[in-house]
Parts: structure tokens; sequence; C-alpha cells
């Protein structure tokens, strides 16, 4: 049914971007193959789609987030997701067959026309996407792809197309600095993201141009002239400010077509399909039931009740024997063997909350949610300014750049935190974080991290960055891969080693949960096989994801 939803959704979706074009479709002598199309038009229907295909709620977050621990999914339980996870309508096919294409259209139509904002933006968004689709799947097609004619593409090496895309960017920059034009289109509100500003896409170009830098830190030789482009952009210091996150914002209107936040509407209708993680929710909590090694053991994260909604009232009982229950919070344990995981508590699990996807703040009453029960109001972020200083501080902590960690460390907290009040400030009647609240956090993270190693600086600055990102698996997912941090679920580091620590007793549910072994780490993942190794001769399946696919996974 869930299947079925998305492919109706991605259905109408097309239907109703297509029926927007219908103006300069009409211009055309072959409606099949424009050659004038509004650039408007393709800017705003890519970007909508490129949303869709990386959000959480649709296609490849749902999968991922348990991957990095976010969730727990039975369907995709102890890294199970297999080659038919993301199909139809998944995010390989709507990145490659709608998103990029349109890219293309807009760079091959606005440079002969000189748009060259346009052209800039287009190209700023093409390398961002082909940098996701190469993290995630390593080797794919860059150079042959969009080739008129070529129905069996052949894939580049992940160290090429990152040169590649390195390369575009600085395209893209020119493009979006050149003045020569001065009858050119500029993009307003058919930009979602920065409504034609070009000095904002500047910085955002420069922010993605270091994060792909940052992501190769370990391969640098891989890169060309890596160190003097580092030291290009960090002297330059021109990356997003405050306010200026890369995100796209999901709102309340439901017609013509649903734009509520796509984790609100699976998550706040019918069957419950994924679950908090209990480590997640314990890390946040400051807990060590099955976190002995938490880094922040004793500190009560204020981002908690925006992060997470309970149902359950303090004392309530759950409506059938649950696996793990923390208070007022219950789920089920990633790579369970226990006999409670599939009871069905659909009015009892905790629910995401109103900062990854506008659902309730979690104000202690509990109550069951529904559609009317939040607004779907909250942005897909894909990189935030608090990001940023997370990506700066882990480059100084790698001695990469002279900047001082602790300090970027700490603007990076305060600009997490002050980004869940901007979603809380979207609710009637939803407090936002207290700046008192606010410092005694941020500093207690302060004193761990100066107590801490060199080592457990590191940590503690990824795991911060993995709480931080939450419901934006993509990246969580390489940071990990990169670095090793977050330290992830293992129940080997539980009170009671090899099980999973029930806090909250009750009757028919036992102090003490079987998990099963925990398999080995995928190091990317299967290319879609309906989609691609089934039609492209040229692309052979993976066999064996505990190896590196990606060149920088060192």
């Amino acid at each position: 049914m869930k299947n079925i939803r998305k492919f109706l959704l991605a259905l109408f979706v097309a239907v109703f971007l297509v029926g927007c074009t219908n103006d300069w479709l009409d211009i055309n002598e072959d409606p099949n193959s424009p050659t004038v199309p509004e650039l408007s038009q393709l800017l705003s229907g890519s970007e909508y789609y490129m949303t869709q295909a990386l959000s959480q709620g649709n296609f490849i977050g749902d999968g991922l987030s348990s991957y990095v621990h976010y969730t727990v999914a039975r369907e995709i339980q102890n890294y199970g997701m297999g080659t038919q996870a993301n199909n139809p309508f998944n995010t390989w096919n709507y990145l490659y067959t709608y998103t990029l294409q349109d890219f293309d259209a807009i760079i091959n139509f606005a440079e002969p026309n000189g748009n060259m904002i346009y052209a800039g933006i287009g190209k700023t968004l093409k390398a961002y996407v082909f940098s996701i689709m190469v993290d995630l799947w390593g080797d794919i097609p860059y150079s042959e792809f969009n080739v008129p004619g070529l129905i069996a593409p052949k894939p580049d090496s992940s160290k090429e197309i990152y040169n590649a895309l390195i390369k575009l960017l600085e395209d893209a920059k020119s493009d979006l600095q050149n003045t020569g034009a001065a009858n050119a289109i500029k993009p307003g509100s058919d930009d979602f993201f920065y409504a034609g500003d070009v000095a904002k896409w500047t910085r955002l170009n420069n922010t993605i141009k270091l994060k792909l830098l940052l992501q190769t830190r370990k391969a640098k030789a891989d890169i060309t002239d890596w160190q003097t482009k580092l030291n290009a952009l960090v002297t330059e210091n021109n990356f997003i400010a405050t306010g200026q996150d890369f995100q796209f914002w999901f709102n309340e209107k439901t017609n013509p077509m649903d734009m509520r936040h796509p984790a609100f509407v699976d998550g706040y209708t019918g069957q419950h399909t994924f679950f908090i993680s209990p480590y997640f929710y314990e890390t946040m909590k400051g807990q060590t039931f099955n976190t002995i090694d938490n880094p922040f053991a004793g500190i009560d994260d204020p981002r908690v009740p925006y992060y997470f909604y309970n149902q359950l009232k303090a004392g309530g009982a759950s409506e059938n024997a649950h696996e793990y229950r923390n208070g007022q919070f219950m789920s089920i344990f990633f790579a369970s063997n226990g006999t409670n995981s599939a009871q069905s508590n659909d009015k009892s699990y905790t629910k995401i909350g109103i900062y990854a996807a506008g659902g309730k703040y979690d104000d202690g009453n509990g109550g069951a949610v529904s559609l009317t029960t939040g607004t779907g109001v909250a942005p897909h972020k894909m990189i935030t300014f608090g990001a940023l200083k997370f990506m700066l501080a882990e480059l100084a902590l790698a001695g990469e750049t002279t900047g001082n960690a602790r300090t970027l460390l700490q603007e990076a907290l305060v600009a997490s935190v002050a980004h869940v009040n901007t979603v809380a400030a979207k609710q009637t009647g939803v407090p936002t974080i207290a700046t008192t609240a606010r410092d005694a956090f941020v500093n207690a993270v302060l004193a761990k991290y100066d107590a801490a190693d060199a080592t457990g600086k590191m940590k503690i600055v990824m795991t911060q960055k993995w709480i931080a990102n939450f419901m934006n698996p993509v990246d969580a997912y390489t940071d990990y891969r990169r670095t090793g941090f977050p330290v992830l679920f293992d129940p080997a580091k539980t009170q009671d080693p090899g099980y999973g620590v029930n806090p909250t007793v009750a009757e028919r549910s036992p102090a003490r949960v079987p998990i099963m072994n925990i398999a080995s780490y995928p190091r990317s993942l299967y290319y879609p096989t309906n989609s691609e190794t089934e039609l492209n001769k040229n692309m052979t399946q993976k066999t064996n994801l505990s190896s590196p696919f990606v060149f920088w996974d060192k």
C-alpha cells in the first residue's frame, strides 16, 4: 500500500508539473523535443523533484535512516536493504530521469542566450546531486549520462566524477558572477531556495565545494590541487551565512497536491512504518542503558521534545507488550531478536516530532496523533549553517586549517539550536528553546570536549553533527564511513552485553531483549535492479557491500 501511495504521488506530481508547462510546450513544433523551454518552470520542477528524491518519507530517506540509526524499520532490520529496496520510482530513477535531465536542459538553454544566473544555478545543483549519488553508490554514469540515443551508459570512477564536479562548481561560480548579459532572464519566485539571489547562490556554491573537499580529505591525492583549492576557499571565507540554509520548506497545502513534509504524512497516518532508534534517543538524553560509552552522558539535550513526540501519557499502559520503553518513550531495537518487536502499538510508539517533519511538539501530556495533530511544516535540510560550522570544526581538528575547532563547535551547536527554533516558530503555541537552556547545554558539551583527547574531540564534533542532521541520513551515512563517528549501536556495549536493555519493564515486557549478530556495515548501496543492472549491460551489480566502493572511503 505504501509503494502504491508513493507511485500515485509521483504520478500526480509529474502530471501537475507537466500541466504547468503547457504554455511553453505549445510554442514548439515538436512538444516531445522542446527547443525554447520556460527556464523558470524547469527550475522550480527540478528543485522540487530533487527534494522529493532525497527527503525522509519518500525514496532513499526511509531506508537509509536505519543505516545511521536515526530510526529502526522492520523491513530493513540489521542493514537489510537489498537491491529491490527503492523500486519503482526510487531516488536513482528520480534523480536521473527528472532532476538531472532538467538541470542539463537549464544549462543548455540558458548559456546560448546569456542567461548565466540560470546556468550557474543549474550547474551548482547538478554538481550537488551527482556528488550525493557518488557518495551513495560509488561509480555511476556521468560522462555518458543524458547522451541522446545512448541506452547503456558506462559508469565513471567515483574519483573522476568528483574531480569533474569540482570543476563544474568552478564553472558555475563564474556563471553566477557573469555580469555581461544586461538583458538576461533572472530567477525569482521560481527558485525555491534563494529566489535568484546571486550572492547567496555564490555562497552555496562555495559551501558545496568545501563539502566535497572535506569529504575527500583522506584521499586528497586523488583530487587535483586539493590543498590549493581548500586554502583559496578558506581565505575567501564566503560560505552560507545565518538564515541562508540550503533547504526546502514543506508547507500546509494539500490542494492541488499535498505539500506537507512527506515524513509527516507517512508517520502520522495509518500503520506505524518507522521507529525512533532507542540508541539515538538515549544519546540525546545523556543515558547509558544501551550506550555505555555515550559521549554526552549526563547531558539532557533541550532539543528532545522537538525531535520526538511521545504518544504515551506518563505512567500510561501501552496497547500491547512492548520491547523498549523509557518513561513515555517507546520503540523497538535495531537487529532485534525479541518476541515483542512485531507487537501492534501504533498509538503508543513515539513519533517523529515537530522539528524534522512538522509533527507535534512534546509537551509531556501524550495523546495519539493523526494528520490533524501537526502541520507538516518543516524543511528538508541539505546543508544548514550549523552543518557548515561542523564541517569547519572537523577541518580544524584534522589540522587542515588554522581555525579554532572549539569555537567552531560552539557556533555549530548554537546554530543547530537556532534552527530548531525556526521550525518551532512556525506553529502556534509552541515554545522555543530558551537562551539559558541552550547555553547550559552548549557549555556542558564543551566541557566534555575540553576533557577529551584528540580522538574524543572528533567523536564529539561528529556525533553532534549527526544529531543536528536528524533526518538528513545521506550526509550522516557519508560522515560515518569517512570518520567512523558516531559509534553506532553495539549490543556488546549495553548494560547487559548481548541484549538490548528495556528501562521500563511491564507485564510481558522483559528487561532484556535478545539482539542478533550485527551484520557487516554496508559501505555503499546496491544499484537499483529493475531500472539499472537488468537493463544496462555496462552496470554490474555489487556482491559485497562491506568493501569500499567510493574512493574517499579510507
